[in-house]
């Protein structure tokens, strides 16, 4: 499937759009997928739960102000972006954790965005 990440997820991601491999949630034990073609355990609140746990930790990078002074930029965990975004199934917002995903869904991570 595709993943999306948007602002601050993005930089908590490193990278604004990935494939992932819905297969990588099944564990050794498990061979049974469903007549879609996922493993069972495909669901919105497993990819996150992988992704919170497969990806950096806070970070703290050092960048060079409009001043050309050194600057510090924090940058949070995507586990913690996560626990605070909206998250767009095919464009269409879905809170239910245990939804369904298939390798043909788009997904897209959107942290709360500020301004107007």
């Amino acid at each position: 499937m595709r993943i999306r990440y948007f602002a601050a997820a993005a930089a908590a991601a490193g990278t604004k759009e990935e494939q992932f491999d819905l297969s990588s949630l099944q564990s050794e034990n498990t061979a049974d997928y469903d007549d879609a073609g996922s493993p069972p355990s495909a669901t919105l609140g497993a990819v996150l739960a992988y992704l919170s746990a497969h990806r950096a930790p806070e970070t703290v990078k050092e960048t060079v102000g409009s001043d050309g002074h050194p600057v510090l930029q924090r940058i949070p965990s995507l586990a913690r972006v996560l626990s605070q975004s909206t998250f767009l199934i095919n464009g269409k917002n879905e809170r239910d954790q245990n939804r369904i995903l298939l390798d043909s869904d788009v997904l897209d991570i959107l942290p709360p965005f500020a301004g107007g």
